[in-house]
Order: structure tokens, then C-alpha cells, then sequence
């Protein structure tokens, strides 16, 4: 009897002790109203497909699986309650981990999971806590049994609690009832076990600036978060302008704005589009005036948020200067190139700096203001702003200008090209080809050639036909045969159907004495055009110097015929 007693004892002594060890933990029936049912939808607005996620925060800010996102072009939150929030933008996403984090719209504080600010060691309880409706919360109970590094200093979690489909994403939850995971299916299949991704991580996500070309966001339709740091954002917001169509742009930019409204950048962006990109915004011209004074407006409440004034005359100065020296049609005074001189030369009044000067020559050069326009380039010049394009500029001023020194100019051009640094690249090209130019006119062959020379180097040999054939005619002039048959050559191989590449290599075969090959070259050049008039004309001075009187005249008739101005003389000389 005394046994029985005892084994009855211990049975009322070990009940209460097991239904404590399943009983739910306090705090458990509030917290289920903290996960939510995600909803997603295509273009078409038909549902792609759901599942579940957790308020963070009780703002809305919600973490679920990346998975339920892609394609999607709209997203709800759904709480235990039926009531249904939309997704307004994507906060932050990791494909691989198989994660995101989005904001929902909500119109009061929501029930949410604090975070568990440290990780949590193998052997700790752990509870999942699945979406339901019911008004008793519905969880799972075990513990952890490996703990890994996810990225530091996060972990990844594998788990004792079995994994339905149903509930994968769920909430993992400490004793305390902070979430500490989302709930991941074992990627074999298994069903005994599970793994939670750190919800901290997942609550750090964020959108670098070029993540905003990555496909991982491409692939959502929804709004994407700015960064939170403005400077990052207004990376963000130049990558986006070149890849949105214009209305898609303004309405990047009204979102820029509304997300960072002190910030200058943000004004004068949407004052550049609004005014340069006004005939695709506006079907009419009315509608299209309206644009410039939003731009106008746009400007005049960025100098509102800026300290220095002298920056937005000059973005004032160079909008209104772009604007009008494209569009001659515009009436509006505050839309002239003389509007933006006169903003410019505020800017330059509030602080004298070079690039302000750099564009105060720019409207001067535009003007036909020449004098005007060295002056400020040179400005630039004797500045650490100094490049080679303003030296460039300089030498386009002084060339304009009456009674200007060839040498002033090949000297500007020299700086120019200098200032591209070692070793060259294509960048000095335009230089280099100007101070040719400049070298021929004054006959300098040999030193035009030299700077054709540079002009390969610096192109890294990439140079087409009409290069061999300009470097030719210039090595010809220098007295350098040998040089100037190869080049013709080269030209003639990468371009066979140009006759004239045909016709000057005959000249140069001329010039050599070699009549046989140059008559050869003509022959060439006349089977593509045979009406080529200057190709007689050589090939009558070829039969002359060959004392082939008979076919030399033929030859200088026909190109007489053909309109050759230079053949009258010749039959006149050798005809007789």
C-alpha cells in the first residue's frame, strides 16, 4: 500500500512539471499578432503567391523570405486580425540567404518582435511561432543545436523543431519572446529539423547606391528605399536617370525629394529635367513653359537650403545657357544666353572660383565674344582647375580672334596635351589631330608627322584607313617616299574601294619614278569609279614622262572630258 502512496506522489509531483514544460510562455498570445500573411502580385494584378512575415518594428517595417518578391509589381500584409497593408517599398534584400526586408503602410503602431540583441548558444530553448488566425496561439517548442557564422557578426541556427511548408519564415523565438531567426527548410528535404537565418541580419539589409542595377532588385516592380545616407542616395539617383525613361525619372526625383527635402542636389536635378527633358514631359508648348518656371521655382528653393549662393547662380547660369543656346524659339527674357551671363556673373561675384569662369567663357566663345572668352579660359588655365579641355577652349578662342600668333595657339594646344598626362591616351587624340592641323598650315610636315606618331601611340594603334591616308600625304610633303608608300599602302589594304587611297598611292609611284606601278594603282582606282577624272590626268602624266605621246593625250582628253581643271594647260603643253 505504502508503494502505491509513494508511486501516486510522484505522479502528481511529475504533471504539473510536464504541463508547465509545454504550456506557453506568457507572453506568446500577443505576440502572434506580430506575424503577418505576405501577398504578392504580378503585373496583370493577379496573386503570385504567399506566405509569412514579421513585424519588426511599430512603424511596419517587416522581414519575410525574398522569394515571395520576385516578379512582384505589388505586395499586401495581412495581420492575424484580416486587416490589410500595402507594401510600399523595399528596404533591403540578400537572394542568397534567401531574405528581405520591406516597409508596409500602416495607419497606427503595430504589434511587433523586438530583436534579440545577442545570439543565443547551442542548447537554448527556441519557440516557432506560425501565422494563424486562431484566437490561441499555435507553436513549436525545441532547442538549438548548432550555432554558425552567417556574417559576422551574425549566426545561422539549426534547430530541433520540425518544419512544415506551411510554416516556413516563421518567427524563432527566445524565451523572452525576442525573435532571433526565420524559420529555412532543410535543404534536403528533411522535415525532423530546421534552420533560422539571424533576424538581426535580415533587420540590417539596406540598398547600396549600385544596388540599384542589380537584378536581386530589378527583378521587384515595387519601390526601392533610398539610402540612408544622402550622399549615397544621390549616387543612387544619378544611376536611375540613366536607366528610367523620363516620367519614370520625375517621379524618382519627387521621391528623392519627399525622402530629402533640404537637399540642394534634389532641386536642381528635377530643375535640369524639368527643363531640358520638357518636350517629352509636355505635349504643348504652353505646357512646356510651365516646366521652365517649375525649373526656375525648383532653383529658387534650392538656394533656400544651400550656404553658397555663388553654386546655384552657376547651376542657374549653366541650366538657363544649356536651355537657350539649344532652343532659339524661347521669348522668355529669364531664358536667354544673356539671362545666364548675367547669373553667372553673380556667382562669380559671390565667390570668385575658376569654374564659374570656365562658364563665363563658355557664354562669351557662344556670343562670338572671343577676347571675352580667352580671358576666362585662361583664368581656368592659371588655376588648379586647369585641363586640357580648357586649354583646348583657349586655343579655339585665340584662334578667333583677329590677328592672332599661330604659334600662341599650337603652344595652347601643347598644354593641352600635356595636361592629358603619360602615358596618352585617346583622350589627347582630338588635341593631338588640332596641333596637326595647325603644324601643316604653317608647312611643318616633318613635325605633323611626328604628331601623327603620337596620335598611334596614344590610340593605341587603333586607327582606321584615313589615318594612313592623312600621315601619308604628310610624310609625302616631308620628302619621306618610303614612309609615305607604306602608309598608302596600309590605307589602300583596309580600304580597297576608296579610288582616292588608289590614286594617291599612284602619285606617290609618280614621285618615285615608277610609272609601271603607278599606272597599275590607276587602273585600280578606275575600275571602281571609272568616271574619276584627276586618275586620266595622272595616268597622261604617267604616259608623258614615259614618252608615250599618243596614250598621254588620250588619257589628258578624256580627263578634259570628265571636267578636270588642270588638263587644259597639259594638253596645250604636251599635245601639240
Amino acid at each position: 500500500m505504502k508503494r502505491i502512496l509513494l508511486l501516486i506522489l510522484i505522479c502528481c509531483h511529475l504533471l504539473p512539471a510536464t504541463a508547465q514544460k509545454n504550456a506557453a510562455p506568457k507572453w506568446m498570445d500577443k505576440s502572434k499578432k506580430a506575424v503577418v500573411l505576405i501577398t504578392t502580385y504580378g503585373k496583370d494584378g493577379t496573386k503570385l503567391t504567399s506566405g509569412t512575415g514579421i513585424f519588426v518594428s511599430e512603424t511596419g517595417d517587416v522581414l519575410t523570405a525574398y522569394d515571395l518578391f520576385k516578379g512582384a509589381e505589388k505586395a499586401t500584409v495581412t495581420d492575424v486580425e484580416g486587416k490589410t497593408y500595402p507594401v510600399t517599398t523595399i528596404v533591403g534584400a540578400d537572394e542568397l540567404y534567401d531574405v528581405i526586408k520591406v516597409k508596409a503602410e500602416t495607419p497606427k503602431k503595430v504589434q511587433f518582435f523586438p530583436i534579440a540583441a545577442d545570439p543565443l548558444a547551442v542548447g537554448a530553448v527556441a519557440y516557432l511561432l506560425p501565422y494563424t488566425t486562431e484566437k490561441k496561439a499555435d507553436f513549436e517548442q525545441g532547442t538549438i543545436t548548432e550555432v554558425s557564422k552567417l556574417k559576422d557578426p551574425y549566426s545561422y541556427y539549426k534547430l530541433s523543431i520540425p518544419l512544415e511548408d506551411a510554416r516556413v519564415n516563421s518567427p524563432i523565438l527566445n524565451a523572452e519572446g525576442e525573435v532571433f531567426g526565420l524559420a529555412q527548410a532543410d535543404a534536403s528535404g528533411k522535415k525532423d529539423v530546421s534552420y533560422a537565418v539571424s533576424a538581426s541580419y535580415v533587420n540590417s539589409l539596406s540598398i547600396a547606391p549600385t544596388d540599384f542595377l542589380n537584378s536581386v532588385y530589378n527583378s521587384i516592380g515595387i519601390k526601392k528605399a533610398w539610402p540612408a545616407d544622402v550622399e549615397q542616395a544621390q549616387v543612387a539617383l544619378f544611376l536611375k536617370g540613366s536607366t528610367q525613361d523620363v516620367k519614370t525619372y520625375l517621379e524618382t526625383l519627387n521621391d528623392f525629394i519627399a525622402t530629402f527635402p533640404s537637399s540642394v542636389d534634389g532641386y536642381l536635378n528635377r530643375a535640369n529635367h524639368y527643363a531640358g527633358r520638357r518636350a517629352e514631359l509636355a505635349s504643348t508648348p504652353a505646357e512646356q513653359d510651365k516646366y521652365l518656371k517649375l525649373a526656375l521655382d525648383d532653383i529658387e528653393t534650392a538656394s533656400k537650403y544651400s550656404n553658397k549662393k555663388g553654386d546655384v547662380y552657376y547651376n542657374k547660369a549653366k541650366l538657363i545657357y544649356s536651355v537657350a543656346a539649344t532652343d532659339t524659339t524661347l521669348t522668355d527674357p529669364a531664358w536667354t544666353v544673356q539671362a545666364a551671363m548675367e547669373t553667372i556673373q553673380k556667382a562669380i561675384s559671390e565667390e570668385d572660383l575658376p569654374v564659374y569662369h570656365q562658364l563665363a567663357g563658355d557664354i562669351h566663345f557662344f556670343l562670338k565674344e572671343f577676347d571675352q572668352a580667352y580671358n576666362e579660359y585662361m583664368i581656368v588655365n592659371n588655376s588648379d582647375l586647369a585641363s586640357p579641355s580648357s586649354f583646348y577652349w583657349a586655343a579655339k578662342a585665340k584662334e578667333n580672334t583677329p590677328g592672332f600668333n599661330i604659334g600662341d595657339v599650337i603652344a595652347l594646344l601643347d598644354n593641352a596635351v600635356e595636361k592629358c598626362g603619360l602615358p596618352l591616351t585617346s583622350d589627347a587624340g582630338q588635341f593631338i589631330l588640332e596641333r596637326v592641323d595647325w603644324k601643316l598650315r604653317l608647312s611643318q610636315y616633318a613635325e605633323a608627322v611626328e604628331d601623327y606618331d603620337l596620335y598611334y601611340k596614344a590610340m593605341n594603334g587603333s586607327v582606321g584607313s584615313d589615318f594612313y591616308f592623312y600621315r601619308e600625304q604628310a610624310k609625302f610633303r616631308a620628302g619621306d617616299m618610303d614612309g609615305a608608300l607604306a602608309d598608302i599602302k596600309e590605307a589602300v589594304r583596309l580600304s580597297p574601294d576608296i579610288p582616292d587611297y588608289r590614286a594617291e598611292e599612284a602619285s606617290v609611284y609618280v614621285r618615285l619614278k615608277n610609272y609601271t606601278e603607278a599606272l597599275a594603282c590607276i587602273d585600280e582606282a578606275l575600275k571602281v569609279a571609272p568616271d574619276f577624272a584627276a586618275c586620266y590626268r595622272l595616268k597622261g602624266i604617267c604616259y608623258v614622262r614615259m614618252e608615250k605621246k599618243a596614250e598621254a593625250c588620250e588619257a589628258l582628253n578624256k580627263a578634259k572630258e570628265l571636267g578636270d581643271p588642270l588638263a587644259e594647260r597639259l594638253i596645250k603643253e604636251h599635245c601639240k
